[in-house]
């Protein structure tokens, strides 16, 4: 498609959607007490989460259903790549509608406080401070506290810690809802990356390396049960800066829509605009808009939605690329509890160093940055829901990708890591086949399981999908014993990773990944907690990426308040 046919539009759409972005300053993070620096996940596209008050989104996803059944929605997120590297520490969920008996209490006192120590020099502090004004009014504080004095190796030459404080709001009027935080985050880790030759008599100074993140988030939506309009704008606005002396700033607004034209018709707006500037040995102007019309009809039997992604992806004094996407998604229910679907997609997703870094923290200076471009995806897929607590989830995916990026060890220094991108001339075929299980028995016993297959081919100039899993699943438990004791399991599996060592132009396989992880909170009083947590309980040493071993079984106990 060539770039004269989008001009006109692309001098307006940018400008539309920056005017209501900067109309947003506040916004709650997806879990407000989870530490997601952010707003896109490693495997998901960022994207709009609504406000369960907003009438008419709910509408449209349940027109004319019978309002004793419940409608079957399946929880397929949008992957954008196959990479994740869990993360295994106890996390505080701030006050918002507690799943556990942990959170209902965070919820019922507003404020909590947690801190636990542990083997590997780990120490941990967690607390939240908040008031309420009402049902939907709501401010407080976050922080925490989360390092190991010691790692994996060399003692103290692959410690690493995380420091966060955040200040969150959220505020109902007649007519709107807004929410917003205001955090810092640091991170400080060491490029341990494993050597048999190794000898760790230098100061540790000299692989030390962290990273800070400013971060600023808000949303404003419609909170009018019977607006004929609906809508909910989101933004967020974050610089990084690291000890390896670049920095980013990266501003991510979005905007969600919709007008109902009939009872079964309805019209969709989405925008999304990424602003990035970063600096390392060079200032790197980096921008991507995206405008998403669609319409979508829904009866009692099927949904279909329709519409076109239009996209410009740009960098300054370098390229200005324009794309147009078809986007259609059909939804049939035969039957009660069971439900089927199918689509086709195309997209472009925005990569910074924030994102990257989040993904692998190891990354070495001078990172090359690139968009990822997904030039069709084909889906199809179903839920089936029973009345017996049990619950199944099956999909499969097929998506050619340019751009699409790995990381391996840097040619001259296999402790750092670099992004790797297929060519232009590369097309990578990524096929999906993901799964889930769940079942409950209410107030006792949960359990879900999630897996994902994926096969690569097509990598052209890559040669590997470096460090990218075929296989790789998690299965969690909770239990509740006569609501004073509270366990958890959680049990993660990844096969299939390699990574080239390009010193000894050698590949390596790597081991699988298996980690058992435990955690049982005894509630001593409504305000009194006791909670112990193992992670590794297998005492595997495996590595997610090359040369950088994890730690052996680990443990960590402490206290949680709540007043």
């Amino acid at each position: 498609m060539q770039n004269s046919s989008f001009n006109t539009i692309y001098t307006r759409i940018p400008l539309l959607i920056i005017v209501l972005g900067f109309s947003l300053k506040m916004n709650a993070q997806k879990k407000e007490g989870e530490v997601k620096t952010d707003e896109i996940e490693v495997w998901k596209e960022a994207k709009v989460n609504l406000p369960q008050a907003n009438r008419i989104f709910e509408k449209i996803s349940t027109a004319k259903i019978d309002n004793s059944k419940k409608p079957i929605r399946y929880e397929f997120t949008e992957r954008r790549l196959p990479v994740e590297t869990p993360e295994f520490s106890p996390v505080v969920t701030m006050p918002d509608k507690g799943s556990t008996k942990e959170d209902e209490n965070a919820e019922r006192y507003n404020n909590i406080i947690r801190a636990g120590i542990g083997n590997y020099g780990h120490t941990f502090l967690e607390g939240h401070a908040g008031i309420s004004t009402g049902e939907d009014n709501y401010h407080g504080i976050y922080l925490k506290h989360n390092a190991f004095r010691l790692g994996p190796i060399g003692a103290n030459y692959s410690g690493q810690s995380q420091n966060l404080i955040k200040v969150h709001s959220r505020t109902s009027l007649s007519a709107l809802k807004l929410a917003g935080s205001l955090g810092w985050e640091r991170r400080g880790f060491d490029f341990y990356a494993y050597n048999s030759q190794v000898n760790f008599n230098f100061p540790e100074s000299q692989i030390f390396n962290s990273w800070n993140k400013f971060n600023f988030t808000g949303a404003i939506s419609n909170n009018k049960k019977d607006a004929k309009v609906d809508y909910v704008f989101n933004s967020n606005l974050s610089y990084l800066f690291t000890h390896l002396k670049a920095n980013e700033l990266v501003w991510n607004a979005s905007m969600k829509g919709v007008y109902p034209l009939t009872e079964e018709l309805s019209a969709l707006m989405e925008g999304n605009v990424v602003i990035a500037q970063r600096q390392d040995s060079l200032t790197l102007y980096r921008n991507l808009y995206k405008l998403k019309p669609t319409f979508q009809y829904k009866n009692d039997l099927f949904s279909i939605s329709a519409g076109l992604n239009i996209i410009n992806d740009r960098e300054k004094n370098t390229f200005n690329r324009s794309y147009l996407y078809p986007v259609i998604k059909l939804d049939v229910q035969p039957l009660e509890g069971i439900k089927v679907f199918a689509g086709y997609e195309g997209d472009v997703y925005a990569n910074n160093l924030s994102s990257l870094l989040t993904e692998n923290q190891w990354l070495g200076r001078f990172t090359q940055l690139r968009n990822t471009r997904k030039t069709a995806d084909y889906f199809v897929g179903g839920k089936a829901t029973l009345s017996n607590g049990l619950s199944v989830e099956a999909k499969v995916s097929y998506a050619r990708y340019k751009d699409f990026y790995v990381f391996n060890s840097n040619s001259t220094d296999s402790s750092r890591f670099e992004v790797m991108y297929s060519n232009d001339t590369t097309t990578v075929k990524v096929t999906t086949f993901s799964g889930q299980v769940g079942y409950q028995i209410q107030d006792i016993w949960q359990s879900n399981f999630k897996f994902d297959v994926n096969v690569y081919s097509g990598l052209g100039n890559l040669e590997g999908a470096w460090h990218r899993p075929a296989f790789n699943a998690i299965w969690t438990n909770t239990f509740t014993v006569k609501d004073k004791l509270l366990l958890a399991s959680d049990f993660y599996m990844m096969t299939g990773l390699k990574g080239k060592n390009y010193v000894t132009d050698r590949e390596v396989k790597l081991k699988s990944i298996i980690d058992l992880n435990f955690k049982a909170t005894y509630l001593l009083s409504d305000h009194l907690n006791l909670f112990i947590s193992v992670n590794n309980i297998l005492n595997k040493s495996y590595q997610r990426y090359l040369y950088y071993p994890t730690q052996g079984v680990n443990f960590l106990g402490g206290l949680s308040y709540s007043f």
